[in-house]
């Protein structure tokens, strides 16, 4: 039977000394207020704001470094993909287990173990011989990320003096650091290299150091069933996000031939804005309020996404702006709403991370199908579009015809992606009649390519849409049930 909402704090039993001396009183207003203050307690909790982001950044971080970790280990598109869902597979599997560790031993030196081995793995993971050996590498990391982030969520109220921020702070960070983790994925690999991005995880042992000495006073009482309402929606939000967070990368990547960098640049206005979403409606409306006001403008920014005017990167923006505060309202209301009078935290916050990585999975397997029909749909569509145009072209005979065999060599190549000719056309002509048409027919066709990218994209952003729109039945449920 679920625990009823007005259960007294879980730290209630503290004398009035020591809930002073940590700031967990039992007076609302003085757990609300001030606690922050403390300069000890303000670094304690914006490290373990850094672990939570940092850990479940790398549920994405690898988006933009697929193309490289496939060229360096000469592996299927299939068999690359693992390295995105595996680490989200194994923390959606451990992430309640762990977090009943977690209840059950000091939460402090948890903190620091996972931290350790997540910076371990991610040594092995940018120093793995074998594809399989970076695999393996990730499946711990997601181990050691699971058990940081479910004893943040332990220690965090104990540094904030109030639960209800404690669990804003979490699911904002781990929001913030999924939505980062492209833009910085895409930066590292372009600026030096895919094993970057673990190289620079290793350090994150030193974010456990000002928390060692933490203590927390908890019951050891029952934790009771997960609120099943806002996790079935976490877990629906979480598959239509994958769109949002992973298909516009490989739009303006693969479709549009955006680099890296301007791709990480254009991709920071989404979690910006949520940034903005969380801070500007925070307390506005009740939790189901603001959960299902957050999930129509998720919705509605992805069916934007589905609509564009043109294949230009600023048309995504407002799109970008309307899906940023949308996650920044929804997906705070919805871990709020399932860790409300929810003991011990740590154990709701795994069912959350469960909800969340389960649903990510779900959408790569869910939209993934989707997208490749699109493209090998769309691929007839540009071939028929680059005959006509090659036929109307003014350049000779004999350079149409050359060009034609490269491009059908490119477009053979790209197996199931979205051909890239730039270097097809890398040899100008020296006459400027023929330097002319040939510019014009290189700018036909990478326009047709761009169109073509995103009339594929088109179909899964809808999806993605739907999805995300599904969640409104557990949250106008869960209202009705008393469980939001």
């Amino acid at each position: 039977m679920d625990e009823p909402d007005n259960l007294p704090a879980r730290r209630g039993d503290l004398s009035p000394a020591s809930q002073t001396e940590t700031g967990l009183t039992t007076d609302p207003q003085a757990r609300e207020v001030g606690f922050l203050d403390v300069p000890g307690n303000r670094l304690k909790t914006i490290a373990l704001a850094l672990a939570v982001g940092l850990v479940l950044s790398d549920s994405s971080i690898v988006v933009l470094a697929l193309p490289d970790i496939l060229a360096r280990y000469s592996v299927s598109i299939g068999q690359v993909s693992w390295v995105l869902t595996g680490f989200n597979i194994v923390l959606a599997l451990v992430a309640v287990p762990v977090a009943y560790m977690v209840r059950r031993r000091a939460p402090g030196v948890l903190l620091g173990l996972g931290l350790t081995v997540f910076a371990a793995a991610s040594l092995f993971c940018a120093i793995a011989p074998s594809f399989e050996v970076l695999l393996f590498a990730r499946g711990v990391q997601a181990v050691g990320g699971a058990l940081a982030v479910t004893a943040a969520l332990e220690i965090l109220p104990t540094t904030t003096g109030s639960e209800r921020r404690a669990a804003t702070i979490w699911a904002t960070a781990g929001a913030l650091g999924a939505a980062f983790g492209p833009a910085l994925g895409g930066l590292l690999t372009q600026l030096i290299s895919w094993e970057a991005i673990f190289f620079i995880q290793v350090p994150a042992i030193l974010l456990a150091i000002p928390t060692l000495r933490v203590k927390t006073h908890a019951k050891r009482i029952a934790a009771g069933r997960p609120k099943l309402a806002p996790n079935i929606a976490l877990l629906l939000l979480s598959a239509g996000l994958t769109a949002a967070l992973f298909l516009i990368v490989l739009l303006l990547i693969e479709g549009w031939q955006m680099s890296p960098i301007a791709t990480a640049l254009v991709v920071t206005v989404m979690p910006l804005s949520a940034i903005v979403g969380a801070r500007a409606f925070d307390n506005l409306g009740s939790l189901p309020a603001r959960a299902a006001a957050g999930t129509i403008l998720l919705a509605a920014g992805l069916a934007a996404l589905a609509l564009l005017p043109a294949p230009e990167w600023w048309w995504t923006v407002p799109a970008q702006i309307v899906i940023g505060i949308g996650i920044g309202i929804t997906i705070e209301a919805l871990t709020d709403a399932a860790l409300h009078g929810r003991s011990p935290q740590a154990v709701h916050g795994g069912w959350t991370l469960t909800a969340r990585h389960l649903g990510l999975v779900l959408g790569i397997v869910a939209l993934t199908p989707v997208f490749t029909q699109q493209l090998e749909a769309q691929q007839a569509q540009v071939e028929r579009t680059g005959v006509r145009l090659l036929l109307d072209s003014p350049l000779p005979l004999s350079t149409r015809v050359a060009l034609a065999g490269r491009l059908g060599v490119v477009v053979q190549d790209a197996n199931g992606r979205i051909p890239n000719i730039g270097d097809v056309f890398s040899n100008v002509p020296s006459d400027p009649a023929e330097r002319t048409a040939w510019t014009t027919l290189e700018d036909q066709l990478t326009q047709t390519i761009r169109e073509a990218g995103t009339a594929a994209a088109a179909w899964p952003f809808l999806v993605s849409a739907g999805l995300v729109l599904l969640a409104l039945v557990p949250i106008g449920l869960g209202r009705r049930h008393l469980d939001l």
